[in-house]
């Protein structure tokens, strides 16, 4: 198949036929010419402006390809035991292609669906526990803040009516302790010479008041001591067994709630999965197509994720089509397009560009446009569809007049950029006329205004011998 041909294609009605080479100069520059030729003789060719056509192609090759296709498998690994279609089948949405024994056993689907079952009825349980916790936990953080309010007020009196004597007032609680400590040591140290002696003798009795004193001060600021601790173990409690309440007073703690919320989940997809398990798969069409391929048979293991039939739909009718790169600017979505098969050479289907890939792409190590062209409703018959790879010519239709006034593109005098003019032959005399030029093609221009059909337009000058 020829990579890409690219032809401008034309149609008119040609009145006249050009008689001599085309100029591109002036006319009166080729006056000039002439005149100064002494042994020549001038000669002006003309042309007469007629209604005609004008099609700018872009022409290519291209093949069918499918619209839109899938290739199927299935999840597991088995062996194949049945093929219910064939390369050319017809198939529409769901029909049965293929079956499958797998690897499992009726018996290892029960195991795997009981193990499932128990596996969701623990998170479930865990789940549930969570919630009955959450309102045991509250409920004993409730009690627990009765007890210890209690405690706090309990230990406030206490400590409210808590008499500090003068020797402590002023004294850091700690302070004290550690200072009433030294005395109460210092003074059983002294008296512990003297314990043995008889209770009438005087230094005996003196130290002996003198422990006392220092036993009672300690006793003192130890009992205060401790009418703060247990204010404070009191209040730390208190102040646990709150947290504890605004923990679970609104129910668990949503993170614990969102894990096992998620275990059951997993749980729950699982039994769903060992639940669909089978021993005998089934294959189903996805979707209205024609069976295109077909990889393997009865007898072969098929891995799971291995595609081994494709399924494609042929409506409509798609062709992917490669021009040169230079036609890139003729191309555009919306264009219109003939395609021929080379197989149904004397027929021209009507289509339409869909797709430009805006990237060059290589084909033989050739640089090349590629285009989707889309077959139009109706082009081919009903119920025919034609095999995927058909080659085809295409003709791109970039631009087109048709019925407009047309001139010999050397008839046509560049006065500046885009805008040109023409000698009109009045009378036998040559007069420039302005015009608007439209399409052009290698041999003629449009004229949309300026110049009438059946007027005489000078082409160029040539000498006669």
């Amino acid at each position: 198949m020829q990579l890409f041909k690219k032809k401008i294609f034309w149609t008119g009605l040609i009145s006249l036929v050009l008689l001599g080479a085309a100029g591109t100069y002036l006319y009166t520059r080729r006056v000039a010419a002439a005149q100064a030729a002494d042994s020549d003789e001038a000669v002006m060719q003309t042309a007469v402006a007629h209604s005609g056509d004008i099609t700018i192609l872009a022409s290519g090759s291209g093949q069918l390809v499918a619209a839109s296709e899938r290739s199927l498998g299935f999840d597991e690994t088995g062996t194949l035991t049945e093929i219910l279609v064939v390369v050319g089948s017809q198939v529409v949405e769901g029909d049965l292609l293929a079956r499958l024994q797998t690897e499992n056993t009726q018996a290892s689907i029960e195991l795997a669906i009981s193990e499932a079952q128990l596996a969701v009825i623990e998170a479930q349980n865990n789940l549930d526990e969570l919630y009955a916790n959450a309102e045991i936990s509250r409920t004993s953080a409730m009690k627990d803040i009765s007890s210890y309010s209690q405690e706090v007020r309990d230990a406030q009196y206490q400590l409210e009516n808590y008499t500090v004597p003068t020797y402590l007032m002023g004294v850091e609680t700690i302070e004290a302790v550690d200072s009433t400590k030294e005395q109460l040591d210092a003074a059983s140290a002294a008296f512990e010479p003297y314990r043995l002696y008889p209770a009438n003798d005087d230094t005996r009795y003196a130290l002996l008041v003198r422990l006392n004193e220092a036993q009672s001060q300690h006793d003192a600021a130890v009992k205060r001591l401790n009418y703060e601790y247990e204010l404070q173990v009191a209040e730390a409690n208190l102040a646990k067994s709150r947290q504890e309440y605004e923990k679970y007073k609104d129910g668990p703690a949503q993170d614990e709630v969102d894990l096992a919320q998620a275990k059951l989940d997993n749980a729950q997809a699982k039994l769903g999965l060992a639940q669909d398990e089978q021993s005998v798969l089934t294959l189903l069409a996805p979707m209205d197509g024609t069976i295109t391929e077909i990889a393997a048979g009865p007898g072969e293991v098929i891995g799971a994720e291995s595609p081994f039939i494709t399924i494609s739909n042929l409506q409509p009718a798609v062709l992917t089509v490669y021009l040169d790169e230079s036609d890139l600017s003729l191309v555009a979505v919306g264009n219109a397009a003939e395609v021929t098969f080379d197989a149904y050479e004397d027929t021209i289907f009507n289509g339409r560009v869909t797709a430009v890939n805006p990237s060059l792409v290589s084909v033989s190590n050739v640089q090349a446009v590629e285009v989707e062209v889309v077959l139009d409703d109706g082009e081919l018959p009903a119920d025919t569809t034609f095999p995927v790879g058909l080659n085809a010519t295409v003709d791109i239709i970039s631009a087109q007049t048709k019925n407009a006034v047309l001139v010999p593109i050397e008839a046509l005098r560049s006065i500046d950029s885009g805008e040109y003019g023409v000698f009109v032959v009045e009378n036998g005399e040559p007069v420039f006329r302005a015009v608007e030029v439209g399409l052009q093609d290698i041999t003629y221009a449009e004229i949309l205004s300026g110049l009438k059909p059946g007027e005489v337009v000078s082409t160029g000058i040539t000498q006669a011998q």
